[in-house]
């Protein structure tokens, strides 16, 4: 599926990107997420560019952000070709062990009345060359999960990186489908298999999102969902297209049917282990981490229990009991 990114060009605005469908159109269309309307990403895009300088490969946004919210953080994520532009080796060891590493970056202008911006972000950083593998390859799903949905290339350096781009991209949406059509029922739609499968995949993180997140992202763009899943069914022996209400046949095998269950258990404790990992890693590279946790919680759950001073100074060894309150309250799962 391609998108139409030059190499080497900073993309924001209505530059054309990667290629979903909208919903309220037949054709399909370029994904163009607009700017915030009192600020461009320009100087959060020329921080990261500034930090990682010849290292950097791609700069992606995706999540609520491309779904039009405003009142969110945004989320980048940056493809490096190394890990020679971090503050220090270790973070570059612990970005292989458990990629990828996090970062927050805040940017302050004055927009057209004068008045102070304070723009702020966090970007999620691995090398293209993890980040391809994880798309096709990780039995857990928090990668191929995020970019099966649609996602806006706002840099890539040169011609291989957008063809590695495209790739991944196209794998991460046949892993997904590849990973749910087992756990479906004989006969279904694409907006049963996305809502069911993201479902899925939230239950293997600790998440903060109501119940029907799934079904909110397919909504906001169904045709592209729909496309991608047509696609798979003329590539793939697993499902067929049949072109009625129920429009998608499983096709998979007995083996593979009997396995779904146990996989996708497997996913969830490790899910919670692995994100319990990032979350201890996050406190050493994230500025003000429980701050942000506390605010992304709220944020979806509308829980929210102040912290200490002491819990904000060192999180890692005073926020637990906050955290596990804020469990106890089904803030997160």
């Amino acid at each position: 599926m391609p998108f139409s990114v030059q190499p080497g060009v900073l993309m924001h605005g209505n530059e054309d990107t990667r290629e979903p469908v909208n919903s309220n159109r037949s054709s399909v269309e370029t994904l163009r997420a607009e700017s915030p309307p009192d600020a461009s990403l320009a100087p959060l895009l020329g921080e990261i560019r500034q930090k990682h300088g010849d290292a950097l490969l791609a700069i992606l946004v995706y999540g609520s952000w491309l779904r039009g919210k405003r009142d969110t953080m945004l989320d980048f994520y940056v493809l490096v070709e190394d890990y020679r532009t971090l503050d220090s080796r270790w973070q570059g060891w612990m970005c292989k062990l458990l990629p990828p590493n996090v970062y927050h970056i805040h940017h302050k202008t004055d927009d057209s009345n004068g008045s102070s911006l304070d723009l702020r972000a966090k970007y999620a950083l691995l090398t293209l060359n993890r980040f391809c593998k994880a798309m096709k390859h990780d039995f857990h799903s928090y990668f191929w999960a995020r970019f099966a949905q649609p996602c806006e290339v706002l840099y890539v350096r040169d011609e291989p990186t957008r063809s590695s781009l495209e790739g991944a991209f196209r794998s991460a949406s046949a892993t997904f489908i590849r990973r749910v059509v087992p756990a479906m029922p004989a006969s279904f739609s694409s907006n049963e298999l996305w809502t069911h499968g993201l479902s899925l995949t939230y239950q293997c993180e600790l998440r903060t999102e109501s119940s029907n997140r799934g079904e909110s992202i397919y909504e906001y763009n169904p045709g592209y969902y729909d496309e991608v899943t047509r696609d798979f069914s003329r590539n793939e022996t697993t499902l067929s297209y049949s072109g009625s209400e129920k429009a998608f046949k499983n096709q998979s095998n007995a083996s593979a049917t009997r396995w779904s269950p146990v996989s996708w258990w497997l996913r969830r404790v490790q899910g919670k282990l692995l994100s319990m990992a990032r979350l201890f890693k996050a406190a050493f590279t994230f500025n003000e981490p429980l701050e942000y946790l506390l605010w992304k919680i709220e944020r979806h759950s509308g829980i929210y229990i102040a912290p200490s001073e002491r819990q904000l100074r060192h999180p890692l060894i005073f926020a637990w009991p906050l955290l596990w309150k804020l469990y106890r309250k089904g803030a997160f799962r």
